[in-house]
């Protein structure tokens, strides 16, 4: 188990490691997903992925406690992870790896968090909401991810073209895993934008009309401009993304190349 949580995979482990970390978090998911109250009407084009976690009246009040397993178990079964990755890059840049690495761990920790602290306007301590939690949580979520993932772009592009050791990284291979995790967040960062001008534009018009149209929230629901939605399949991509880049990395990491000291 030590050896496991330090990320010291033996031959074909971390494949079955990666293999029942991805059926039982998604298995919990789809258990959280098949309970949430039907009367309810949970939908990634209405509904955010921390409300399977919420225990509102309105949203998953009886099996809302999956879900927080669910996220613990992913933020805990990250971290081995984390430590195999940042050993594949020590020797392309030794600061830079444990650099990437702490972005990673940022972001594994606060998924726990998200799970620990759900989506739930009601009050926590005082006046501070556990939905204000979340929300901070959830931002430290995107920032690690985001950053660890650019960062390692970064030492990828070093170990191709500067540093040009023997890493044993197949550079190549990276770019799907990128390709499809990038297009997923720029397509929604597009959508949102766009709908921000959009919707604007569509209040102006309303208030010009002397009538008033609903929020910027409520009116996108159930179209390709849903928060909800992009929300969804940025998680699902990122998912994706954080377990294909890990079975592309070698095995071992290759030792850093003797240089002649004469």
């Amino acid at each position: 188990m030590k050896r496991v949580m330090l990320g010291h995979f033996a031959p074909g482990e971390l494949r079955r490691y990666v293999a029942l970390k991805t059926v039982v978090f998604w298995g919990i998911i789809a258990v959280c997903w098949v309970a949430y109250p039907d009367e309810h009407h949970y939908s990634i084009m209405s509904h955010t992925f921390s409300f399977l976690g919420s225990f509102s009246e309105d949203r998953n009040p009886q099996w809302w406690w999956l879900f927080t397993i669910a996220m613990l178990f992913w933020s805990v079964s990250l971290i081995p992870l984390v430590f195999y990755v940042h050993r594949r890059f020590v020797p392309v840049s030794r600061v830079g790896a444990a650099i990437g690495a702490g972005f990673f761990l940022l972001g594994s920790v606060a998924i726990g968090l998200v799970g620990i602290f759900p989506d739930v306007s009601t009050p926590l301590i005082g006046e501070l909401q556990w939905t204000e939690v979340h929300e901070k949580v959830a931002i430290l979520v995107a920032i690690g991810f985001l950053l660890g993932i650019i960062w390692h772009a970064g030492l990828l592009a070093q170990s191709r073209f500067v540093a040009r050791d023997n890493t044993g990284l197949r550079h190549r291979r990276f770019l799907w895993p990128y390709l499809v995790w990038s297009g997923t967040f720029v397509t929604g960062a597009y959508f949102q934008i766009s709908w921000d001008i959009k919707y604007r534009a569509l209040k102006d018009a309303a208030a010009a009309r002397g009538e008033k149209i609903g929020s910027s929230w409520a009116e996108s629901l159930h179209t390709i401009y849903a928060f909800p939605l992009w929300e969804n399949l940025v998680i699902y991509a990122l998912f994706l993304f954080l377990v294909w880049f890990v079975l592309l990395l070698p095995h071992e990491p290759a030792a850093a190349p003797v240089r002649d000291q004469r």
